[in-house]
């Protein structure tokens, strides 16, 4: 089996590899798309993925987004009096302007309690300013000390930067007791999240999941990537399955004789899958070798390619090939060894 379709392959290396460089062609795109959904999806929501709770409440009208929501503290009792709700903290979250010893860069300024005296950047941050330099927040010309560094990641492409809940206040005009509150539950998160919504009038909760798909920009920047990859895969199957098809239907005659001397079904069939495979194989292992370069020469944060989705995005690519190659199983199968004698179709 092996040995018949390695022939084969060394035979037509040029065809075989023409069709390598195709599978290749497509599973770098797909592989490119892969890479930039999880970057562009990192640096629009990754700083709320870092945040503790399963359940986020927002103020009434706020649509969801952090920087529009503004609650009383007198809410936190009543949020914890919620059956099932196990911890209640609070958090500010907005966009501000921080000006650094090195100019003025913009931060997803985030207010909790506990957080450390002075002001976190994100690791991204490091070139604006060092540690125990002083930067100045707008609104508000509030001046902080910068404490450290830590991965806070970043929220519609901004960085975080964590500051103490009564510094994040301070640069809030209506100094809002906070923004929304962040819950744990030991129950099921839709389930607390509707009577939390249902028991405190003027707030309106939801799951972590449903607060990340709410960011601005996520869900479209993501879906649109999605569709073309999904897309590029369905061109991966058809270009496979067409490209096999058509070589299937150049080698009828030798397949011909193949069948006429004895060869049974199971040869030709496991010959015919080895070469898909490693033409499948080859082609993604390219791809994913130039994808590795060309990632590393993008911009920190716009493109990242976990093992996990580069694995799932390489088995959909070999399953899909796989799948449509099998269409030429049928007239692999249906030979007519008589061609052989040279008789008609």
């Amino acid at each position: 089996m092996w040995f018949l379709a390695w022939r084969e392959i060394r035979h037509g290396r040029v065809r075989f590899g023409l069709t390598a460089a195709l599978v290749g062609l497509v599973a770098f795109l797909v592989f490119m798309l892969t890479g930039l959904a999880v970057g562009l999806g990192d640096a629009g929501v990754s700083g709320l993925r870092r945040l503790p709770g399963a359940v986020v409440v927002y103020s009434a009208g706020a649509e969801r987004v952090l920087s529009r929501s503004a609650l009383p503290a007198a809410d936190a009792a009543r949020i914890a009096a919620v059956p099932g709700v196990t911890a209640v903290r609070p958090l500010g979250q907005t966009m501000a302007q921080a000006k650094g010893p090195n100019g003025a860069f913009p931060v997803a300024l985030t207010g909790t309690d506990g957080a450390a005296d002075g002001i976190v950047l994100d690791r991204t941050l490091t070139p604006e300013a060092g540690i125990g330099q002083t930067v100045t927040l707008q609104p508000g010309g509030v001046r902080v000390r910068v404490a450290g560094f830590a991965d806070l990641g970043s929220v519609q492409h901004t960085a975080v930067a964590r500051v103490p809940l009564p510094v994040w206040r301070r640069t809030q005009p209506a100094h809002p007791a906070t923004g929304v509150y962040l819950v744990d539950t030991d129950r099921d998160p839709a389930a607390t999240a509707a009577a939390i919504t249902g028991a405190v009038a003027g707030t309106e909760a939801v799951t972590r999941r449903a607060a990340i798909d709410a960011v601005p920009g996520y869900a479209a920047e993501t879906g649109t990537i999605a569709m073309i990859r999904g897309f590029l895969l369905a061109v991966s199957a058809l270009l496979v399955g067409t490209v096999f098809w058509i070589f299937t239907m150049q080698k009828e005659a030798s397949l011909a004789v193949l069948r006429a001397t004895g060869a049974r079904a199971r040869l030709l069939v496991g010959s015919y899958l080895l070469q898909v495979a490693v033409t499948t194989v080859l082609g993604v292992a390219a791809g994913f070798a130039v994808v590795l370069g060309a990632g590393a020469a993008m911009p920190a944060g716009a493109f990242s390619l976990p093992g996990s989705a580069a694995a799932l995005s390489a088995a959909l690519l070999a399953a899909l090939a796989l799948a449509a190659s099998a269409a030429s199983l049928h007239r692999l199968l249906t030979v007519d060894p008589l061609l052989s004698l040279g008789r008609n179709a």
